[in-house]
């Protein structure tokens, strides 16, 4: 396989009771974020954040956001530790 090459996504298996996963673009950018766009946490840093833990962006700044994830805290979360999630519309 070569580099520009992509590999197929993995499907998650269904099971009764278990909410589905939320689709997650990998790339985020300063320039794609604006407030109130919504993200996960994909960090492994000790004292931070929990792996997956979502939040809302308050204030994107040039390096890193400002991310409310609600009784976590606010966090100052460099772009390349953020993934957003795509909005999903419930019919």
């Amino acid at each position: 396989m070569r580099a520009t090459e992509t590999r197929e996504p993995v499907a998650q298996l269904v099971m009764s009771g278990m909410p589905a996963s939320p689709a997650v673009h990998s790339s985020v950018q300063c320039c794609d974020m604006t407030s109130g766009t919504s993200v996960v946490y994909l960090g492994n840093i000790s004292g931070g954040p929990r792996y997956g833990s979502r939040g809302m962006i308050k204030r994107p700044l040039a390096q890193r956001a400002v991310v409310d994830m609600g009784r976590i805290g606010t966090w100052h979360i460099p772009y390349y530790l953020l993934a957003a999630l795509e909005e999903t519309s419930v019919a």
